[in-house]
Parts: structure tokens; sequence; C-alpha cells
């Protein structure tokens, strides 16, 4: 005997379809933003700390709320040194090879383009300051597919001076400015392809750093050192240590040299370090875990100037950027103002 058939209209269908969809989204929307904006319990255990002191969130201030329909998927962020406090952004993959010099207001006031530079999968950016002048660095580092290299451009690094120019008035067209990288950094992984959307440069060391994305089990620091006077370099990258931030999205050195922070789309971690350590020693340290507000995806982290207050952002269109304050430098020496 053939087993019945139940008739679903097509309509009727769909309709579970969408309605499941929804439910779906609405329950990853709210664990996404709970887990985000309140204090996570076993963000320890993830993190491999016994014993988490204080996991209240971090006081956070909206900074600017990104007002550019180009901005699309924000996946690099740092602040200028040129032009006050605003914030250079860059897109994920699938846009130029362009940066974005967006105001607190969050207009934005100047595009730069790279000239005879690919975008395969523009990840994170950084700014530092190396012999009196502002550098720019942009990492082509996304490899979710695991075929840079093969299928796809290897990883590549770009860096260049910050430009110096006079910006329009604020509600004016932004300015439109081309540059030629200084320095292309061809790199590479030992034993095989990494993904990574995390890099930073420690200028106390002359080291440029990235954080792999993994699962904690697997997720590691690499170094190569820096270079600002070879045009073309082909670099392995070596791994510094383990560490066990799952899925960082983003990495950043405060301008003070002392504090290291690397944010997943959830979470965060900062480390401070203490004179006379280096980075491989202050990351052997508990490092404290932040509480970030909640982003759509958080993609973009950056210290301010003052080392004082970390911004974070998401990708999507119209998305915030948040001032996070992280308090009194702890790695400051005895006797030194914070």
């Amino acid at each position: 005997m053939s087993a019945a058939v139940i008739p679903v209209s097509t309509s009727a269908f769909r309709r579970g379809v969408v309605l499941a969809g929804l439910f779906g989204s609405v329950l990853l929307g709210c664990v996404w933003s709970v887990l985000g904006v309140l204090p996570w319990p076993f963000a320890a255990v993830i993190y491999g700390i016994p014993e988490a002191a204080d996991e209240s969130p971090e006081p956070a201030e909206r900074y600017c709320r990104v007002n550019d329909w180009n901005i699309s998927e924000a996946s690099g962020m740092a602040v200028s040194r040129r032009y006050g406090d605003s914030i250079w952004l860059h897109n994920d993959s699938g846009d130029e090879p362009r940066l974005f010099l967006v105001s607190t207001s969050g207009m934005t006031r100047a595009v730069l383009r790279l000239e005879g530079v690919t975008a395969t999968d523009w990840e994170d950016m950084c700014v530092f300051e190396s012999g009196g002048r502002s550098w720019l660095l942009v990492g082509d580092l996304g490899d979710n597919a695991g075929d840079r290299g093969r299928d796809r451009p290897g990883c590549r690094l770009w860096l260049f001076p910050e430009p110096e120019f006079e910006l329009p008035p604020e509600k004016s067209q932004p300015l439109q400015q081309a540059v030629q990288p200084a320095v292309e950094v061809r790199l590479s992984w030992p034993g095989g392809a990494r993904d990574c959307e995390s890099v930073a440069v420690d200028v106390a060391s002359a080291q440029i750093l990235f954080c792999t994305k993994a699962k904690a089990s697997a997720a590691a620091i690499h170094s190569i050192s820096l270079d600002l006077t070879t045009k073309v370099q082909v670099r392995e990258a070596a791994e510094v240590c383990r560490l066990a931030v799952p899925y960082a999205t983003a990495m950043d050195i405060s301008p003070d040299g002392r504090r290291l922070a690397i944010v997943n789309p959830l979470s965060g971690v900062l480390f401070e370090k203490s004179p006379g350590e280096n980075w491989p020693e202050a990351l052997a340290s508990p490092p404290q875990i932040l509480t970030l507000p909640p982003r759509a995806q958080g993609e973009t982290a950056c210290f301010t100037a003052d080392s004082a207050s970390l911004l974070v952002g998401s990708e999507g269109r119209w998305q915030d950027v948040w001032r996070v304050q992280l308090g009194a430098n702890q790695a400051s020496p005895p006797g030194e103002s914070r």
C-alpha cells in the first residue's frame, strides 16, 4: 500500500519557509546582541582564563554613524594621525582598492585610491608612526577558502605614508586622491594557507603582527619584521605564539605601544605590556575581557590617538562606530601619569 501524500500548496510552503527564516533570524539576532553587550561569563573559559575578575560592560558612546552608501562592508579601520579624529575605513572583498576618510560627523571627507594595487580580500588596516612620518598599512589577507596564491592572488600588505592634503568643506564632495604604495609585501604562511583578518604594527620592535582567524585551539600570533625601505618584499610569517582568541576580526596596538586589542564579532581581549616586556611575554599573561557594544557583525577596531579608548565598528551600511573607554593603563611605570 502506498503512503498517503498530503498536498501542500506552494504559497503555504513559501510562507512557512519565510516564517521559519524570520524566526531563526530574530533568535540569532537576540543571541548575538545579548552575547555582545552583556557580561560574557563563559568568555574566560574560551580565552583560557581560569577566572575573570571583572566582566562588566566597558563604558561606551557612539563615535559616529557612517553616512556613505559606498561604505557597505567596512572591514578595516584606523584613526588618522593627520586629520584630527577622522578615521580611515575600507571595504571587504568586492570593492575597488580605496580608503575612505570619515569625520566624526560620519561624512566622507576624502577617498584615497591605491594605484597598481589589487583588492582581493582587504580585511584590516592600521596607522603607525616611523621616522617622524605617519604610515598606513592595508592588509589584503582574507582567505576563507584557503586558496590564496593558488586560485586567487596571494596575500599582500600595502604600506605608504599617510598623504597630506587640504580637505574640502564638511558638506562638499569628498576629495579624490590617488597614491602609489611605497612598499608591497608578498606574504605567505608557514605550512600552508591561513585565514587572517587582523594586523598591527609594533613600532618598538619593528614588527608587523598578525592574528589568524580560527577556532580558539588553532588561532595564533604571527610576525614579520617591518621594512619600509624595500619596495617589493617576499616574506613568510613566523608563528610567535598560540592565542585562544576565537575568530579574530581585527587587532591594533595603541599609539603608546603598551596595549594590544583583539576583537571578534562578539567580544574582545586587551593585553597590556609592562616596562621591559616584549609582546610574546605580555601575550602569555591573562588578558582583560572586553564586553563590547552590540554590533551587527563586528569587524573593525582601532585605538584612539590617546591610547585610552578603542573604536569598534561593524560591516553593513549606516553602521555606528563606538568609542569604548578602557580606563587607566595598568602597564604604566610607577609615578608616570596615566
